[in-house]
Order: C-alpha cells, then structure tokens, then sequence
C-alpha cells in the first residue's frame, strides 16, 4: 500500500465538521420560580426528599403529597432540601392512593 500524501494525512487527522442541524446545541432546563399569590396553586413545605421521590405538607392542610422525581426534574429544580417552599397543583390517583404533586415551582419568599 503507497504512503498517504502530507495532505490526505493532515485531512483524516482532523476530526470532520459536525452537521448543525443533525445536533442542535443543548439547552440547560431554568429553574423557575413564581410569585405564588400569582397563581392559583397550592403552597407546600418539602418535608422529605431523596432521589426517588419526596414529599410535601400541603399549607392548607389534609394529605401529605407525593413528589415524584419525574416532575421536579420536568421542572428544572436540581435539588431540594426540607424546608423548600413550593408551588404545586395536588392530583388525586384513581387507585386511593396517596395525592401527588403535579408542576411543581419554587415558591418566592412573600414579604
């Protein structure tokens, strides 16, 4: 087999052009926070939370509602600590079970 040419080495040297419009670039989710007298949402106080799932105490009382790590992470919320205020809409299962978060914020500090 003959010697590749300076050229053709220096070609297949360099990694080749990606095309833009097979890999948009990657957006990072924002976080967002609403001022919660805003919106017509229930407030909470995350009282537990891991990477399976958490839960919150909803202010107005009843059941404590489930967070799933599914809907924080639709959220943009990269971690939560106990004591977060945040913002929710409470669904009910059809199976009993317990209610569960659904668009879940982070709440703003009323002052």
């Amino acid at each position: 087999m003959p010697p590749l040419s300076a050229e053709l080495a220096a070609a297949l040297a360099r990694p080749a052009p990606l095309n833009e419009r097979a890999m948009p670039e990657p957006t990072q989710p924002t976080q967002t926070t609403i001022d919660a007298k805003a919106d017509e949402c229930e407030l909470g106080t995350v009282i537990f939370w891991s990477w399976r799932g958490g839960w919150a105490r909803v202010d107005r009382g009843g059941s404590d509602v489930y967070l799933g790590p599914a809907e924080i992470a639709r959220a943009g919320i990269e971690r939560l600590q106990p004591g977060a205020r945040i913002c929710f809409e409470v669904r009910q299962d059809k199976h009993g079970r317990k209610p569960w978060a659904r668009r879940v914020r982070l709440a703003e500090p009323t002052a």
